[in-house]
């Protein structure tokens, strides 16, 4: 008895020397319905995919090279996740023993979710997050624990928003144990760019329905102030403006710049855009001391300024005698941005409602279907106007008022030039280009795509414009046979492309004729056909660029050539080809070389390219000063950057040739160049 005493003695003071288990955090895995949601964010794929270095298959699962080649079953795929997520329950539970931080179940399920997709650095106390989790998230609301979490979604330096969203719903998980992600409140994000300045983060959450101003930061920079917050179709974050869903947003600045006007007061609503326009050196003042806000601007003050805004400026050979402003009349009415019966005078003081049509074209808006904001016009151009940002009204009664029909003033110019530059500021600067896997920057150098793709229409078999004059063509080679050009003409068919030759695609590169060349080019021209050539390259070098361009110059000499000659650099991806690992410096290269040996000649040189090769094979900012002529066999052309001719479909019908034969519309008809 004794004994058993001194036993039982001797346990109860081991006791005492261990902490009772619910004051400290215990070893926890993955539930079923933890499961069930990770293999939800990582979805199922059956064959094996390379991520960077590693093999990956099922449920986004690591295994080594010549695993499951021929597939995985869900089963297989689900057991092996299962002995994969092992590792990552097992680093949530050292972080959570390490600080000491006891969790529910769904807290655990959503950490390891996160962990499993995003890594464990995360727990470095350094982190929000972590520093909350340390702190106890009992401290902090919900959108605070959610701003630290979600900020976890970067690919690169760029928010990913299916990231977004996976930490969206990892963050309910973690908050309200909403497993389906409806059973608890809805909740977004903005996405906030400084635009040179500094914000706290670059995300911040809200729940559907909130004001954006309740949790926006004011970024800072050096050398401005903060002129807002503008949505991604740059308009203004106001009062009472609510997000219902992910939103980019970019701050605006004005330059800090003492102005000597002494007419443009402290204060006024118009000082911000006078002074960022006089420090650009796009306004100056009536004198050296006055700037006149209430004075009218003139029909050619307007062209000016709204042409050099939207980025058409004349070139030198443009400028003629007389009036100052004739070489941007010119200018506006060969890129059918105005009619011949729109400017009653460059000296005539321009409307409110003028001023809206002209800088609607120039930017290349689209008609909007959102009802009018203004009691006195419904005008399709103001409403553009008003949603991309650039006009608002003058509110009056409880009203608000555009006032078409008065003049416009030099202050509300300033305002309108400064919305269209930050219009394309904006969208070079938050924007993107998707193609395929592929996320590109934007070229702000080449001019961006300018047509409304709802005017487009088919009629008697042939693409057509309704926004613009354009004109019809076909593109030949030997493919088509024996044509009768005259049967083509009488289709409506204005211009003939018609292939020279090409270089093979083997290492050797041998160059050779199309056989077809001399008949088709005779034969066009006797049916009175405008004619053009493109010669199909394989060029890895400049100097064979420059052969190609000799080559073409000798077998069009003679011939009444008024339509571009082309430049048709093709990438056909196989890796025997000659030209699969040619650089893009080289493209370049290649094709100025081409067309600058065209354009000494005579002729009109232009550069040919699809999707592909566009974006990804040229830089186009290294050859935009030649034409384009794009490939895209689509209803509409969806190419972000414009182009001057369009081939849109490989499979048209035309009479006088026998199967299928390439179309193209031009915008310009080069012949009347």
């Amino acid at each position: 008895m004794k004994r058993i005493l001194c036993a039982l003695t001797a346990l109860l003071m081991l006791c005492t020397m261990i902490p009772a288990a619910s004051a400290a955090p215990r070893t926890r895995r993955l539930s079923e319905d933890g499961f069930t949601f990770l293999k939800q964010r990582e979805g199922f794929t059956k064959n094996p995919w390379l991520d960077k270095d590693t093999w990956r298959v099922g449920y986004n699962t690591p295994i080594q090279n010549g695993q499951y080649v021929y597939g995985i079953t869900e089963a297989e795929a689900e057991q092996l996740l299962r002995d994969n997520v092992t590792e990552y329950e097992d680093k949530v539970n050292d972080y959570l023993q390490q600080h000491d931080i006891t969790v529910e179940q769904h807290v655990f399920d959503a950490l390891v979710s996160f962990t499993y997709n995003a890594g464990i650095s995360w727990s470095d106390p350094g982190y929000r997050f972590s520093a909350m989790m340390i702190d106890g998230l009992d401290k902090y609301d919900e959108l605070q624990i959610l701003d630290a979490f979600v900020v976890w979604c970067h690919a690169g330096k760029t928010v990913d928003r299916s990231l977004a969203a996976r930490r969206l719903a990892e963050g309910k998980l973690l908050l309200y144990s909403d497993y389906s992600g409806n059973d608890s409140p809805d909740f977004t994000y903005a996405v906030l760019t400084a635009n040179g300045g500094t914000a706290p983060s670059d995300i911040y959450c809200f729940r559907v329905g909130d004001a954006l101003l309740s949790r926006l930061p004011q970024p800072a920079r050096k050398g401005y102030t903060f002129a807002g917050w503008y949505t991604y179709g740059n308009k203004p974050v106001r009062d009472g403006d609510t997000i219902t869903e992910p939103t980019r947003l970019t701050a605006k600045w004005f330059t800090d710049v003492v102005l000597p006007f002494g007419d443009v007061g402290e204060g006024a609503w118009y000082q911000g855009y006078v002074r960022q326009l006089y420090a650009g050196g796009i306004v100056d003042g009536t004198s050296t001391t006055t700037f006149s806000p209430a004075g009218t601007v003139t029909y050619g003050q307007a062209l000016k300024l709204i042409l050099l805004a939207t980025g058409f400026e004349p070139g030198k050979t443009e400028a003629a005698e007389g009036h100052w402003a004739q070489p941007y009349l010119d200018m506006a009415l060969n890129e059918s941005i105005i009619s011949e019966s729109f400017c009653p005078g460059l000296d005539v003081n321009i409307t409110r409602l003028e001023l809206a049509r002209l800088a609607c074209a120039a930017m290349g808006l689209k008609k909007t279907d959102a009802a009018s904001p203004f009691a006195d016009t419904a005008h399709d151009s103001v409403l553009s106007l008003w949603q991309a940002g650039v006009v608002e009204g003058a509110p009056e009664g409880g009203m608000s008022y555009y006032y078409p029909d008065r003049f416009l003033t030099r202050a509300e110019i300033s305002a309108i030039v400064w919305r269209i530059l930050s219009y394309t500021e904006l969208q070079d600067q938050i924007g993107s280009i998707s193609y395929g896997s592929h996320t590109m920057g934007i070229l702000s150098s080449v001019r961006r795509y300018r047509l409304d793709n709802d005017e487009f229409y088919m009629e008697n078999g042939f693409k057509q414009y309704g926004g613009k004059r354009t004109w019809t063509g076909v593109d030949v080679s030997h493919h088509q046979g024996d044509i009768d050009w005259q049967k083509v003409r009488n289709a409506g068919v204005d211009f003939a492309m018609i292939r020279v030759g090409g270089r093979g695609y083997g290492s050797a590169g041998v160059m050779y004729d199309d056989q077809t060349f001399t008949q088709n080019i005779r034969g066009a021209l006797n049916a009175g056909l405008k004619v053009g050539v493109y010669y199909f390259s394989q060029a890895t070098s400049v100097g064979e660029a420059r052969e190609e361009a000799r080559y073409v110059l000798d077998k069009i000499r003679g011939y009444d050539v008024t339509y571009p000659v082309v430049f048709d650099w093709e990438f056909l991806g196989g890796k025997t080809q000659r030209t699969y690992s040619t650089p893009t410096s080289v493209i370049c290269d290649a094709a100025n070389a081409f067309c600058s040996m065209i354009e000494e000649a005579g002729y009109t040189p232009m550069i040919y390219f699809n999707t592909y090769c566009g974006y990804l094979k040229y830089d186009l900012s290294k050859v935009n000063r030649y034409d384009f002529w794009y490939a895209q066999y689509t209803d509409v052309p969806t190419f972000y950057y414009d182009f001057q001719m369009w081939q849109y479909t490989s499979k048209g019908r035309v009479p006088g040739i026998s199967g299928n034969v390439d179309l193209d519309i031009s915008f310009v008809d080069y012949a009347d160049r």
